[in-house]
């Protein structure tokens, strides 16, 4: 079974448990959390998965994680069942399957803007009304700035990217002129 279908099929039945139980925003900020843990600290995910180590003292160790960060019942259940069947390191893809189950829940899209040089406020504003009035959905923005861009805006929706960037235009044009495109 590949990483990806391991990752939806736990995010799917924990989100299933979180609608049952109305905590799917809780839950949701735990499995974030745990999976932001798990990517920034390489000391964590070395001895998690150390064969060396006693499994009593690694489960000590998630344990006193769990309980620092007040994750709840439910929660520490999903994360100890992780710990037991060895899926800690299908954190990073159970959070990013489990927004993507919240985002089709609450009819939300998630767009990137990429641009040369920071947006206003007014264009960032336009640019977002356009996006939701386009797709129908309520967009979640998210702004970063490349100059490699040198102008222009890329903008990512779900999987699909449009690139109206200048570098991308002067390379389309490039290609032409050269009779490559």
């Amino acid at each position: 079974m590949t990483t990806g279908s391991i990752a939806r099929r736990y995010a799917k039945a924990l989100f299933a448990i979180g609608e049952e139980k109305g905590n799917l925003l809780g839950l949701h900020r735990e499995v974030q959390n745990m999976a932001d843990i798990w990517a920034g600290s390489e000391d964590l995910r070395i001895t998690i998965t150390n064969p060396l180590l006693r499994t009593s003292a690694k489960r000590q160790i998630w344990s006193t994680i769990l309980s620092r960060l007040g994750i709840s019942i439910i929660g520490k259940n999903f994360f100890y069942l992780l710990f037991d069947k060895g899926r800690c390191a299908e954190l990073p893809g159970i959070a990013r399957e489990f927004s993507a189950l919240s985002d089709r829940k609450e009819n939300r899209l998630r767009a990137e803007i990429i641009t040369a040089t920071p947006l206003s406020d007014n264009v960032s504003y336009r640019l977002k009304a356009a996006l939701q009035r386009r797709t129908g959905k309520m967009v979640v923005m998210t702004k970063r700035e490349d100059p490699d861009v040198l102008g222009g805006v890329i903008t990512r929706v779900g999987d699909v990217m449009y690139d109206g960037s200048l570098k991308t235009q002067l390379k389309r044009m490039k290609e032409a002129m050269l009779g490559q495109g």
